[in-house]
């Protein structure tokens, strides 16, 4: 039998502590072993081992580094697999804080089942260990795009340990309860920058508010529509942008609180009784999807605060709901664990004293997803309706005649998709993700409260000429669109292990963009939608000016203006309003 790791170099040097090793193990027969194997970082002791699925000869696997050298053994059967990882943690200031928000009258748990742990310690696991996963997302998927691993650091205690802090709000549970989620979004900026958190503008908030609370009627109506299903929920958003990424706790429950709940998270077929218990899953019902569209979003949600803008595919549309790709391999079926970790050796989380502070959602429409084909099969031909429906309940539907075969029905459905997308454009409300009140040059945004929060975003059906080289996706639309990987690169809050240099200015004169630091990137966002449509990347050699002609902008045309985002090899960024009547 032969073990092999195909997405890490033996030796190879990480700024993230939880690595995901994606490898192959090749059985003597030369067939795929279907089974189990056994990880474990002999630096931690043998009694930290956890099993992890084998399918058709592949597995995926999350270890945890202690700082410095690191040897991770890989077991399938009697093969041992030695393979050494580094972990340099670096030195940056700037890092996401992760939050756990309470009202000041209430006990701070959240919405679960039955039997099911939903205390302040358990959310603050969760949050944590989702935190991490969205670490090593980051660097995986800019590792994809050939850019290193580079991702966001997560704040620290003196002892290397990560935080998750708890905030206590001034606001009272039936107050909290009441509020839109863009009131609750600028109260939460206000309060925390007013909070008595030091050093705060090196922080991104990674923040969730344990007040969520799904409450339908209690005579067994069951909502069918996400509109109905927030029309029952209180206390809940899903916004980012400036410092703040906000997300409700509805669905937190189905979140892994350990490595070893990962694979039975993210493969938990259960369906949630949406008489009981919120569904936010993109129509999927399943637990594990809803663990999978919570994380995600959150994950587009802190997008936001690192200055990203809706884009075509990819994490910034709707390609976050298949996040529970990235961790698990097609098929996996949880293995029961062999060697359960204590939780005396658990030291995944530093628990900090409640810091008290006493001084609306968008009914946007979403792409379609989820289509029903409707079939009534009759001798000749067969009748088939097409029902796509949209995340506000609007239906779309078309009823039409074929011989048999599904082309014309999958035609006619893309067809239905596209005018659905271009028809609700000028209609779509994906906001603004243009930083304060004023549009002049300015360097990365660190307050919440200067930044206008962005939704959960329309993904567009069709991708607008945006350059960029060929990536294979290795997990479907779970990926990060090519200018947003760019931006993420050189931005301050992802760091590598190289130093950088934060003193230059970007400038923006009669049509061309300077900077002696060199740029990087030059992207183009629609106005009012703020999605990106077009861009430039510099990997090889940054230019410190770049001129913008309006000859060359023949995709924006009939559009009068757009937003012009510029970053450079510093991570300074700018975001101008630009007239192309200018150029």
């Amino acid at each position: 039998m032969k073990l092999r790791v195909c997405n890490l170099q033996p030796g190879e040097v990480l700024c993230y502590p939880l690595p995901l090793i994606v490898g192959e193990v090749e059985s003597d027969s030369g067939k795929p072993e279907v089974g189990s194997i056994d990880s474990w970082n002999e630096n931690t002791g043998h009694t930290s081992t956890i099993s992890w699925p084998v399918v058709n000869g592949k597995f995926k696997v999350l270890v945890r580094l202690k700082n410095g050298e690191n040897t991770i053994k890989l077991q399938c059967g009697q093969d041992i697999l030695d393979f050494k990882l580094t972990y340099t943690r670096p030195k940056t200031t700037k890092c996401v804080r992760p939050l756990y928000i309470k009202c000041c009258d209430d006990a701070g748990s959240f919405q679960a089942p039955p039997g099911v742990d939903n205390s302040m310690v358990a959310a603050q696991r969760k949050i944590l260990l989702g935190a991490q996963l969205l670490q090593t997302f980051t660097a995986e998927k800019l590792h994809e795009h050939g850019l290193g691993r580079a991702t966001f650091q997560i704040e620290t205690n003196c002892d290397g340990e990560p935080l998750c802090h708890i905030f206590t709000t001034s606001l009272t549970l039936r107050k909290a309860q009441t509020m839109t989620g863009m009131d609750l979004w600028f109260h939460f900026a206000r309060e925390l920058m007013n909070s008595d958190f030091k050093d705060k503008e090196d922080f991104k908030w990674y923040a969730f508010m344990s007040f969520t609370r799904y409450n339908p009627p209690m005579d067994g109506f069951r909502p069918q529509t996400h509109a109905d299903i927030l029309s029952y929920t209180r206390g809940h958003t899903a916004l980012g942008g400036g410092g703040l990424a906000l997300f409700g706790t509805g669905t937190l429950h189905t979140w892994a609180e350990s490595l070893e709940e990962i694979v039975p998270r993210f493969t938990d077929n259960r369906r949630i009784d949406r008489t009981l218990l919120m569904d936010d899953s993109a129509y999927r019902e399943f637990y594990w999807a809803n663990y999978a569209t919570g994380l995600g979003a959150s994950l587009h949600e802190l997008g936001h605060s690192f200055d990203l803008a809706h884009t075509p595919t990819g994490i910034m549309a709707r390609g976050f709901d298949d996040l529970n790709k990235v961790f698990t391999v097609k098929g996996a079926r949880p293995v029961e664990q062999k060697v359960q970790r204590t939780m005396s050796s658990l030291k995944e989380i530093s628990l900090t004293k409640k810091i008290n502070n006493s001084n609306h959602t968008s009914s946007v429409k979403k792409a379609p997803v989820i289509v029903h084909i409707e079939k009534t099969f009759q001798a000749q031909p067969i009748l088939q309706t097409l029902v796509v429906r949209n995340y506000d309940g609007s239906v779309v539907k078309e009823t039409i005649h074929t011989p048999g075969h599904d082309g014309p029905v999958r035609e006619k459905l893309k067809l239905l998709q596209l005018r659905r997308s271009s028809g609700s454009s000028a209609s779509s409300s994906s906001t603004a993700i243009a930083s304060g009140p004023s549009s002049a040059a300015s360097s990365t945004v660190t307050s919440p409260t200067v930044a206008t929060p962005a939704h959960l975003p329309r993904s567009p059906s069709v991708e607008k000429g945006a350059v960029r080289p060929e990536v294979r996706f290795a997990d479907d639309r779970a990926h990060w669109y090519r200018s947003s990987a760019v931006l993420l690169r050189y931005h301050r809050w992802i760091t590598t292990l190289e130093p950088r240099d934060s003193t230059e200015k970007l400038e923006f004169v009669s049509g061309c963009i300077h900077s002696s630091a060199g740029l990087r990137l030059v992207e183009l966002r629609s106005i009012p939608e703020g999605g990106v449509f077009h861009h430039w990347e510099f990997l090889q050699k940054a230019p410190t000016s770049f001129t913008l002609h309006k000859t060359d902008l023949d995709l924006v045309k009939c559009t009068p203006e757009v937003m012009l985002v510029a970053e450079d090899n510093s991570g300074n960024i700018m975001k101008r309003k630009t007239a192309l009547d200018d150029l």
